[in-house]
Parts: C-alpha cells; sequence; structure tokens
C-alpha cells in the first residue's frame, strides 16, 4: 500500500441512464476531477474496486444493484469503507434521505441539480475525508478486479450478516415483552448470548446490585469459575475505577444441567483453567450497568466474531435489563 496527495482526484460515476452518466461526468471533468462511468450498482462496485476512487456518486433505483446495496457493500470492504459516497437521484422521500443515511451516504442530491451543486457537494464531501484523516494522506491499497458473482457473493454475505444482527438485536429485544422478573430477564439475556457465541460461562456483572449473575453453557471446573469471576471484577474495576468495591461482589449461578464441576455424571478436571475472557461495558441511557462477559477452556475462542456479537448485544441488552431494574425490585 502507498500513500499519496491527491493531484487529480477520482470520481465513480454510477448511473443506469446514459444521459444522466454524460451530464454528470460532464460536470465533474469539467470541475477537474478524473470521472470513471458505471452503469449499475455491480459495475459500480467493480469500477470502485478496480480504481479506487476519492468519492463515488451512485444512483438509486439501478439494474442488479440498487445504489443503496452497492453502497453497503462499499462501506463493508475496508478499501473502500472511507470513500465518501453521495446519492444522486430522483427520489426525495424523507424515508429515502434516511435509507441513504443508515447506507453510509455523505450527502443526497436529487436529478434538478444545478452543476454548481453538485460541484461543491462532491468538494465538500473530499475535504471532509481529508479532515477525518487528521489531514494525512489517502492510504490506496492495492486493486482488485470483481467478477459479477463475486459482487453479488459479497451482497449475499452482508445480507446474510445483517440479517444475523438484526435476528439478534430483536430476540434481545423481545425478552421486554416476554419475560416477567428482573433475575430471569437477566436469565434470558444471558441464554441469549449464549445461544449465538460458543462459550463456556457467560455472565453479567451489575454494578448497582454488587452482582455477578452467571449462565453454565458448557462443562467448566470450579476453578474456571473462579477465575471468570476474578476476571470479571478486574474488568468492572477498570471500568468504574478505584470506587469499584470488588470485595462486596456477590456471585449467583444458573447451571440448570449440572456442567459447573460435574457433567453427565463425570467431574470434571478440576484444573481445567479458563484461558479465554472476553467482556464488554452495559451502558444505557449514559450510564455505565455493568459489564458482559464470557470464557472458555479453549485458548483464543473469541475471534472477532465473537467480539462483534458481543457489542451487538450489549446495547439492547442494557436497556433490557434497565427496563426491568425499574418494572420490580430485583431479588437480593
Amino acid at each position: 500500500m502507498t500513500t499519496h496527495p491527491i493531484e487529480q482526484p477520482t470520481v465513480v460515476v454510477a448511473d443506469d441512464s446514459p444521459v444522466m452518466r454524460r451530464i454528470v461526468g460532464s460536470v465533474l471533468e469539467k470541475a477537474g476531477y478524473h470521472v470513471v462511468l458505471a452503469e449499475d450498482g455491480v459495475d459500480a462496485v467493480q469500477a470502485c474496486m478496480r480504481t479506487l476512487p476519492d468519492a463515488v456518486v451512485l444512483d438509486v433505483q439501478m439494474p442488479r444493484l440498487s445504489g443503496y446495496v452497492a453502497a453497503r457493500v462499499l462501506k463493508d470492504d475496508w478499501r473502500t469503507a472511507e470513500v465518501p459516497v453521495l446519492f444522486l437521484t430522483s427520489l426525495s422521500a424523507a424515508s429515502d434521505r434516511y435509507w441513504a443515511a443508515q447506507a453510509g451516504a455523505t450527502r443526497f442530491l436529487t436529478k434538478d441539480f444545478e452543476a454548481p451543486e453538485l460541484e461543491s457537494a462532491v468538494a465538500a464531501a473530499l475535504e471532509a475525508a481529508v479532515l477525518a484523516r487528521g489531514g494525512r494522506s489517502a492510504v490506496k491499497a492495492d486493486p482488485v478486479e470483481l467478477t459479477d458473482d463475486d459482487v453479488l457473493a459479497r451482497v449475499a454475505d452482508l445480507l446474510d450478516r445483517k440479517l444475523f444482527e438484526a435476528s439478534v438485536t430483536a430476540d434481545v429485544a423481545a425478552i421486554a415483552t416476554e419475560v416477567w422478573g428482573f433475575e430471569e430477564t437477566v436469565a434470558a439475556v444471558l441464554e441469549t448470548l449464549g445461544r449465538v457465541v460458543d462459550c463456556d460461562l457467560v455472565g453479567v456483572l451489575l454494578l448497582e446490585e454488587s452482582t455477578t449473575y452467571i449462565g453454565v453453557q458448557a462443562p467448566a471446573s470450579l476453578a474456571h469459575h473462579d477465575a471468570f469471576v476474578a476476571s470479571v471484577c478486574d474488568a468492572a474495576a477498570q471500568a468504574v475505577g478505584p470506587d469499584f468495591d470488588r470485595a462486596g461482589v456477590a456471585s449467583r449461578v444458573a447451571d440448570p444441567s449440572h456442567q459447573l464441576g460435574t457433567a453427565g455424571g463425570f467431574e470434571v478436571d478440576a484444573d481445567e483453567p479458563m484461558a479465554t475472557f472476553l467482556s464488554m461495558p452495559l451502558r444505557a441511557g449514559g450510564r455505565t450497568l455493568g459489564l458482559l462477559a464470557m470464557s472458555s477452556a479453549t485458548p483464543h475462542a473469541f475471534g472477532e466474531s465473537a467480539l462483534a456479537t458481543l457489542r451487538l448485544v450489549a446495547g439492547p441488552a442494557a436497556v433490557v435489563i434497565a427496563h426491568a431494574r425499574l418494572a420490580g425490585t430485583p431479588v437480593s
């Protein structure tokens, strides 16, 4: 990879209308940009990966791949994640502007634009990108040639991950309407997290209750449990500071299958250690409620996927637990 200053910025322009491509391309070329034209969303993704532009202008309604989906694919790849995306479309409803922002758009322009408006929008997007980098030159990766199938495979992968994220978030949010009782709510949150990430122990330390609630997901030794509780307290102390009283933290364990210490009638190796630990602050309403944590006896058990899932669950879990706390007094 190399870094270099922008001398003649490259802008990819994607529109299925040959007339609009010529008009937009001509405006930007006269403004001093090197323009690469694309005929639809798939072509736009391919052009961006091939040229690694400084900005991209997308129509929304295009064959094969809409501008919204193309933008999401570009934002999902580290090579093009920071490239400013501008939508230039005949759509103008508030819902269209909202969805454009959700897709990562920097600006949203309608096709009744004047040339100076488009020039100004692209220039502002490029300037904002430079400021976001702290004034540093852009880092350019090696170009990538993608086939049509490559692009569609990326779309399918992105769709699958987004559906997974939406499903997990919905499952956690649904706890608020399906489960009654504070500790039952906490247990349901832990059960949901244990279903989407492979772990031995999963827990939540709640500061106001000064209690660590632990769900046992797989056979685990008592030594593993003790190390997990100690690590949870260490992480909480780092998050809260010197006011955290780890000596006063109680522990409550949910182990319906009797997997802690013994499993299936056999004693779990008492020396089996906790090899991997992962935690995430639990915040709601601007306050730190505690933290979520999980552990495993397997070394390097949690990769980027587990961290991403924990981040995904932490927000809605905090809200659900906070609401359950308001709804009733927790059992101590």
